[in-house]
């Protein structure tokens, strides 16, 4: 059989692998009938040459190819004729992997395919001296059983919580919901890493359900320091880098106006911070102790304040709570965010008045 991996979460694609390996026998016998190619150094005749090498003492050979679709599809894009050597390298792979024999599992892990061309959709192939010939896509082999298209894409982020409950519950963990839906918010649709925490929560809790204080105690938040990377790039006055924090931070699926508030939060903690430096305290544990924060936000903070000055930062907090009622109010909460990180790093400014 032929799987077809497009656009897989890593995580889950790793898991799916290591599933079909265990179906090949003891760890000495699968390692005898595993293959694992880079599909960017191999071809068609490579590949299906060891599709059609028989498995020793068990009943399956596993073939991996990572990258030749990606390969083909980037050569596609660059050709210029149909004629180009591309199209014959496709068609000796698309016609020869129906010959794939039962005792292979063929699995190709790529990233994307551009579904408006020949790969996905099919093309006549032109030879010199021969007639022209159909070749069916990807498509089409996937419609006549050919090869199977494996869906292994992380979950949306509002059902992430419930796919680590499920995790959860395979491994006889007990977490909270609550919990759940924290840590979640923490690392976001890394669902390795979900995975590791949780293990590490399991330990840590012992034989009682986790609960969002234990989640609190031992998980980094990562949009925290996804944010802190956003303050900084707007405190240095680079757009570029700005606005590629901001992407980072909307991958998790936040509201707007929920990052907003982690904006305000850490402007409201600069101003803290530059106040408490001017009467003369200067280290991060200080600062930390006397306004009720832990030490690293403050470690993070205290370089950055140097780039304001106070009227800046009040006129800042000022704006952001003019967004923050634009959005409640019927303005788009989408447009306002991103003309304020525009403001913000200076590409364009409101008048302070």
């Amino acid at each position: 059989m032929i799987h077809l991996l497009l656009g897989a979460d890593e995580y889950l694609a790793a898991e799916w692998l290591a599933a079909k390996k265990a179906t090949l026998g003891s760890p000495e016998i699968a390692s005898l009938n595993l293959v694992e190619l880079n599909g960017s150094q191999s071809n068609a005749a490579t590949v299906l040459g060891e599709a059609a090498m028989l498995p020793f003492l068990a009943e399956r050979r596993l073939v991996v190819v990572r990258g030749l679709l990606d390969s083909y599809d980037k050569r596609l894009a660059a050709s210029k004729s149909s004629e180009a050597a591309i199209y014959g390298e496709m068609a000796r792979f698309l016609e020869g992997i129906r010959s794939v024999p039962e005792t292979c599992i063929l699995v190709l892990v790529d990233n994307s395919v551009d579904k408006r061309r020949g790969l996905w959709k099919g093309y006549t192939l032109a030879v010199a001296g021969a007639p022209e010939r159909r070749v069916d896509g990807l498509e089409a082999l996937g419609a006549a059983g050919v090869l199977q298209l494996e869906t292994l894409a992380a979950p949306d982020v509002k059902a992430l919580a419930g796919w680590l409950q499920r995790r959860a519950r395979q491994r006889s963990i007990a977490v909270e919901g609550s919990a759940a839906a924290l840590l979640c918010d923490f690392v976001g649709a890394n669902l390795r890493q979900l995975d590791n925490e949780l293990e590490k929560l399991s330990l840590y809790a012992g034989n009682r359900p986790i609960t969002p204080q234990d989640v609190r105690a031992m998980v980094a938040d990562a949009s925290e320091e996804q944010v802190w990377g956003l303050t900084d790039a707007l405190a240095q006055r680079q757009p570029a880098k700005a606005m590629a924090r901001l992407q980072e931070l909307r991958r998790n699926d936040p509201s707007p106006i929920y990052l907003v508030s982690l904006i305000a939060r850490q402007y409201r903690m600069l101003l803290e911070i530059k106040s408490l430096a001017a009467t003369g305290v200067s280290t991060p544990a200080e600062m930390a102790r006397q306004l009720g924060y832990s030490p690293y936000p403050v470690q993070k903070a205290l370089p950055l304040t140097s780039q304001y000055a106070f009227a800046e930062l009040e006129a800042i907090l000022d704006r952001l709570l003019t967004v923050d009622m634009a959005m409640k109010t019927g303005s788009d909460p989408d447009t306002e965010l991103d003309l304020l990180i525009a403001e913000l790093v200076g590409v364009y400014r409101q008048p302070v008045v």
